[in-house]
C-alpha cells in the first residue's frame, strides 16, 4: 500500500500565497517529480497562513529517500524560504502514514 506524507506549512510573514504556489510549482517540477516512487501531490489551504502538503508515495522507502535529498536541492530551499520554519527544522511538521484502505 502507498505511504501518505503530510507536511504542515505556515506561510512566512513576508510571503504571499502566490509566492507559495510559485515555489511549490518549482519544487514539484525540479525536485519531487524526478523521484522514483512519487505518485501524486496536493497543496491544500487550511485557513489563514496555514497549508498542508499531501504527497502520495509508492512505498515508505520512496518517502524516506526524498527526505535525505531535500537538503541538497535549490528548489527545496526556495520552497522552504516561503515557510515560517519556527525552529528551523523543515521536517518538524512532516508525518508518514501507511494507507490501509482506499475508497473512491
Amino acid at each position: 500500500m502507498t505511504t501518505i506524507e503530510t507536511a504542515r506549512i505556515r506561510l512566512h510573514a513576508n510571503a504571499t500565497e502566490d509566492h507559495l504556489i510559485a515555489a511549490s510549482n518549482r519544487f514539484q517540477t525540479e525536485f519531487l517529480s524526478t523521484f522514483p516512487g512519487f505518485l501524486r501531490r496536493e497543496l491544500m489551504h487550511a485557513g489563514g497562513r496555514d497549508y498542508v502538503d499531501l504527497v502520495h508515495w509508492a512505498s515508505p522507502e520512496a518517502a524516506d529517500a526524498v527526505m535525505a535529498a531535500a537538503m541538497q536541492s535549490p528548489a527545496c530551499a526556495a520552497y522552504f524560504a516561503v515557510m515560517d520554519m519556527g525552529d528551523g527544522d523543515p521536517t518538524a511538521g512532516v508525518a508518514h502514514y501507511r494507507s490501509l484502505v482506499v475508497y473512491s
